[in-house]
């Protein structure tokens, strides 16, 4: 089947011309990624409420400067501690198309566990030398080797202050500290 389809688009036949109807009418695709805002939210209550939660409306959102935004539904998440997908509100810009996920304040996006608990965790490996009993140790290793090497692209081989230090200063510029992933073609420059 994929060799047929290969060969109809050698030949030219099946091909659209345009993509979709976006890109026929000369607006730019969508974002294929949705934008994070992290927001003051209680996850208890949004556990509690569920779809029912009222979240804040965004006030500064829009990258092409619309003054709209309608709601787009809720996606899922876990979060440590609940044992069930908590519903997070989306927004969607209709002029650009760019979709914003809300997302409670205390916590790094794609990770499970709020900031609180992960610096707990890499404290009570610094101070006591042992991982915290309570999770798993790999995900606490994960943890450590993500803060290195965000410390390492940011702050520089050079750092000389300790890990907790470095934890605090890149979680205050919105970094997600303890990601394997760099969020930035260059560092935040201290």
């Amino acid at each position: 089947m994929v060799r047929f389809l290969l060969a109809q688009n050698r030949l030219g036949q099946g091909v659209r011309k345009h993509s979709s109807p976006r890109r026929k009418w000369g607006i730019p695709p969508r974002r294929l990624h949705p934008s994070i805002l992290f927001v003051k939210a209680c996850v208890k209550q949004i556990f509690v409420k569920g779809r029912d939660y009222v979240w804040p409306r965004p006030s500064e959102y829009s990258r092409c400067n619309s003054v709209r935004i309608w709601g787009h539904g809720y996606v899922t998440a876990y979060f440590d501690g609940y044992t069930e997908a908590l519903f997070l509100k989306r927004y969607r810009c209709p002029d650009c198309g760019c979709v914003y996920k809300m997302r409670p304040a205390g916590y790094f996006s794609r990770f499970q566990a709020s900031k609180a608990c992960i610096r707990q965790s890499i404290s009570s490996r610094l101070l006591q030398g042992r991982w915290n009993p309570g999770l798993p140790r790999s995900r606490q290793r994960h943890w450590l080797s993500g803060l290195v090497k965000q410390i390492r692209f940011h702050l520089g081989p050079s750092w000389h202050g300790g890990l907790l230090e470095a934890f605090d200063l890149l979680v205050s510029h919105g970094v997600a500290a303890v990601s394997r992933c760099i969020q930035s073609a260059s560092p935040i420059g201290f």
